[in-house]
């Protein structure tokens, strides 16, 4: 084969790889995105994983999140256990290879329209959405950096992505096997994150009922093909209620709604939507032109006309699925008054267009397409390699990670030869997951009550060994030194170890009843 017939192909590999090399520099040179990273709630996955694999722990003693995660974070995370030589290290693997299933995912979704057309633009596509992902993330700006994080909702997103993808494939085929995969998705992935249902099962049935209603020839010869998608909905709702199965300690929200904090939640939204704004103001630009287009595709399917700009139909219905899950996603939230609004909520809303508009790019300018996409990614390479000089030369790559007030803790315990403390939630993670001593760390707050929050009833005990008192927070995020000798009388030693203080009892000589 020719070279110039490899260049776009290889360019398409090696852009990607480039852009996720650069990534892995940010993240070894302390950027602040390693900060990101690495604190309570982004050590959820790590820590346990940590406690299971090498404590000797049990995934039915661990007090999950919320959203438990187990697909395709679990996972994904136990093979970057397996890959990565160290915990600090094991996160950076699983950031890479999070990027590597969406650039698949993206490969393929791009694929299904290049049958349709008869071009050869998947590679190129996904070589952009990577390359754009990628440069937003590293501004550290949620949601885009949650690509590199476990458990905070992105691996559903890329779930989704594969769901559509196996919808597709069933519309194309009608092969069985795509619309079993399509339903196993749709309920392990709910089963594992209920936004699931919200922004991907639901939408996509709306959208493929409507389109039953509306295109006559649509999933033509198969039986009851006007109730077809609602099947997707149906395991969703299966996965949503198999969590009171597969969960032994439910920590699940139960979502309550209203008008009466409407106001307060468009501030809330306000407050989202204001910081992408000044941070990535061109992507902002970019995303209301899309949200123009796809609200195009849907007048014109709506009135049984062709699609826009000369779109096919099945990507014209694919914006039309974006933008139903929007809507839902932003009427939930601005009615749910019992859960914070956060922009990980939004993950969906706002990162299906990097995938989607290089889809209609592709559509519009046919036969020059690889070549502007391609452009278009090196471009952001040039821009994101730029960056990555600039951090690397102040900033040295580090390859294992052993904060200072941490290595000092462990010198303290050492000297005693203690392992089971107490601290609260936002130390404990952080200080248990990157010392060098074994220790366990439970979860206690200002009261001196247990917080059994994402930690594992292993940890607690009738007494301790030592306490963690950290530098001041809003309540309950406080260890109450006061309360602890008022109980326990004077430690036998303390040590001061930058921002935290530690009081050692000796063992099993810190009680707190």
């Amino acid at each position: 084969m020719p070279f110039r017939h490899l260049a776009a192909p290889l360019a398409s590999l090696l852009l990607p790889l480039f852009a996720i090399a650069c990534m892995a520099v940010f993240y070894l040179s302390g950027h602040e995105l390693r900060g990101t990273l690495l604190h309570a709630d982004a050590l959820y996955l790590p820590t346990m994983f940590d406690d299971l694999l090498r404590a000797g722990g049990r995934l039915s003693d661990w007090y999950l999140t919320p959203a438990p995660y187990y697909f395709p974070d679990f996972p994904l995370y136990l093979l970057a256990w397996l890959l990565g030589p160290t915990g600090y290290l094991q996160i950076l693997v699983f950031a890479a290879l999070q990027c590597g299933l969406l650039f698949y995912g993206s490969h393929a979704l791009a694929r299904e329209f290049d049958r349709e057309s008869g071009s050869t633009t998947a590679l190129p596509c996904a070589a952009f959405s990577l390359v754009a992902m990628l440069g937003l993330a590293l501004t550290n700006q949620e949601p885009f950096v949650l690509l590199l994080s476990s458990a905070f909702h992105f691996g559903t997103f890329v779930s989704g992505v594969f769901f559509v993808l196996a919808w597709l494939r069933f519309e194309r085929t009608g092969a069985r096997t795509a619309l079993w995969a399509a339903c196993a998705l749709a309920f392990i992935t709910t089963l594992s994150d209920s936004l699931f249902m919200l922004q991907a099962a639901l939408p996509l049935a709306i959208a493929g009922a409507a389109r039953a209603f509306l295109e006559p020839g649509y999933l033509a010869g198969r039986r009851k093909r006007r109730a077809l998608p609602w099947a997707l909905f149906g395991a969703a709702i299966l996965g949503q209620q198999g969590y009171k199965v597969f969960v032994m300690n439910r920590t699940r929200y139960s979502p309550h709604m209203d008008l009466q904090h409407l106001g307060a939640n468009l501030h809330d939204l306000a407050a989202i939507v204001q910081p992408l704004w000044h941070a990535v103001p061109l992507f902002a630009l970019c995303w209301l032109a899309f949200l123009g287009c796809a609200l195009a595709c849907a007048a014109r399917l709506a009135l049984r006309r062709e699609p826009p700009f000369g779109l096919p139909r099945g990507l014209a219905w694919l914006l039309v699925f974006w933008l139903i899950s929007t809507a839902g996603s932003l009427a939930v939230s601005l009615l749910v008054y019992n859960v914070p609004m956060m922009t990980r909520y939004f993950i969906a809303a706002i990162c299906w267009p990097v995938l989607l508009a290089p889809l209609v790019v592709a559509q519009l300018l046919r036969a020059r397409a690889a070549r502007v996409l391609l452009a278009a990614a090196f471009a952001g390479c040039a821009l994101i390699g730029a960056a990555t000089v600039r951090q690397w030369q102040g900033h040295p790559l580090q390859r294992d990670y052993y904060p200072e007030d941490v290595a000092c803790i462990d010198k303290a315990l050492a000297a005693m030869d203690l392992h089971h403390g107490i601290a609260q939630y936002w130390d404990a993670k952080t200080t248990q997951y990157f010392s060098h001593q074994g220790i366990t760390l439970a979860h206690y707050d200002d009261q001196l009550a247990e917080s059994r929050w994402v930690t594992s009833k292993r940890y607690f005990r009738p007494a301790y060994d030592f306490a963690l008192v950290g530098p001041q927070r809003a309540a309950p995020y406080n260890i109450p030194r006061e309360r602890l000798e008022a109980l326990n009388g004077k430690p036998a030693l303390e040590a001061r170890c930058g921002a935290y203080t530690v009081l050692l009892y000796g063992r099993d000589k810190l009680k707190l009843r």
